[in-house]
């Protein structure tokens, strides 16, 4: 049996893939079939001309093929090239099993029905067998895009870390025989990122980073004026122990007052973010009357209110059970990708709100994504609100925080 009549003779045609719309496979080609199928732009472009000219029900329906049976001189004329070079690009498609060429023994092409249900010209039956591979190029492709805003978002979260650090140097001992080397380091680094077009070179730059930041906490925790420790590596949420270690309580948290909601969980230890946001002020809805007063969160409360992705990709970058200002910094860039948020509107908001801050932000975006009345869809949107009430003043992260935790708590008393 020839190959055309073992393609004639099987009961069912293969249709592209629930869901996915010829659209869709178009735009898959453009971008990865020199990825995924080896084939130049001039060859990508013949066979989209060729896909074109078929019928866009056919790759759906699962009575008949799609088939390109326009003449070789009229499709070699829209594309302008000659026809011998079409034949060419035919003949290679097939060979690299996307296109099968089924003509007439004088090369003639039909739309119309054979006896046996087959349509003579360019089948593209190979090419719906080989969508997974379109697929699954374009799943890497994506994740390897958001490691790459990932890493975009360490290095420069990182710089900042080292330039801080530098200042800090500067101030307690500006005659260090290493700050100069430091500085030249640190002025060498490329503003952006553009010229880093691979993992392999994100993550080179970050490790070059990453040492020259450890040389300067190796620096500064040997003197005994300083903190000893970069801020970003104190511990953000210390591993103390809830007061009511059971979340589901018999009274109604929602019939206190804020500030009162909050005193449910203890105080940090330590402090955490810059002095100026370690103030204490009186008025808002934080356990000191402070908006922005995230004091009171623990570990256990992070686990009772982040959402599953956070909490994966957080448990990915902590130690044992501490849990610092670094890791919930990194939990956020990696979410932030997932989210499709922005690396902009995550630096905006870093800037804005800080570290932890931006962070316990991302966290909830991702918590509120599944809201009963109020659902989140734009997570990019949503930060970028976030952050321009927390710049007029208006934002209200501790109230936030502790709706999240009565929240969680009216489900957990409800199951």
């Amino acid at each position: 049996m020839s190959r055309f009549a073992a393609l004639a003779a099987q009961p069912s045609y293969p249709c592209l893939p629930d869901g996915m719309t010829f659209s869709h496979l178009v735009e898959l080609i453009e971008r990865h079939a020199g990825r995924a199928f080896g084939i130049g732009l001039a060859r990508r472009d013949a066979l989209l001309r060729m896909m074109r000219s078929t019928s866009v029900s056919d790759w759906t329906d699962p009575h008949r093929d799609p088939v390109c049976y326009r003449a070789q001189q009229d499709m070699a004329a829209e594309i302008g090239i000659t026809d011998r070079a079409l034949r060419a690009h035919e003949r290679q498609l097939e060979a690299l099993g996307l296109v099968l060429i089924d003509t007439a023994a004088d090369g003639h092409r039909s739309g119309a029905e054979l006896s046996d249900g087959r349509r003579l010209g360019i089948n593209f039956r190979p090419l719906i067998l080989r969508v997974g591979e379109l697929i699954a190029c374009d799943r890497d492709r994506q994740a390897e895009s958001r490691r790459m805003q990932t890493l975009r978002l360490e290095c420069s979260a990182l710089k900042r870390d080292v330039r801080r650090a530098i200042e800090r140097l500067v101030e307690l001992e500006p005659r260090h025989p290493a700050l100069g080397s430091l500085l030249q380091a640190f002025a060498a680094w490329p503003r952006r990122y553009a010229g880093f077009r691979t993992v392999a070179q994100l993550e080179g730059h970050l490790a070059d980073i990453r040492s020259v930041y450890d040389q300067l906490t190796e620096i500064l925790s040997c003197r005994a004026d300083s903190s000893g420790v970069s801020e970003s590596e104190i511990p953000a949420i210390l591993n103390t122990t809830l007061k009511n270690p059971e979340i589901c309580s018999g009274s109604s948290a929602n019939d206190r007052p804020a500030r009162k909601r909050a005193d449910d969980y203890p105080s940090m230890a330590g402090p955490i973010g810059p002095a100026s946001c370690r103030e204490k002020s009186v008025g808002g809805a934080g356990p000191n009357g402070n908006p922005d007063d995230v004091s009171w969160i623990t570990p256990q409360v992070i686990r009772q209110i982040a959402g599953p992705c956070f909490l994966e990709r957080l448990d990915h970058h902590c130690s044992g059970n501490l849990i610092t200002e670094r890791a919930m910094r990194s939990a956020a860039f990696e979410l932030a990708g997932w989210l499709g948020i922005n690396e902009s509107a995550v630096l905006e908001a870093m800037d804005v709100f800080g570290d932890l801050r931006m962070a316990l932000c991302i966290l909830i975006i991702e918590a509120n994504m599944g809201h009963p009345t109020h659902p989140i869809h734009s997570p990019g949107g949503a930060l970028r609100a976030f952050t321009r009430l927390q710049m007029a003043g208006q934002f209200n992260l501790a109230g936030s925080l502790i709706g999240l935790v009565e929240r969680r708590r009216t489900t957990a008393c409800t199951d």
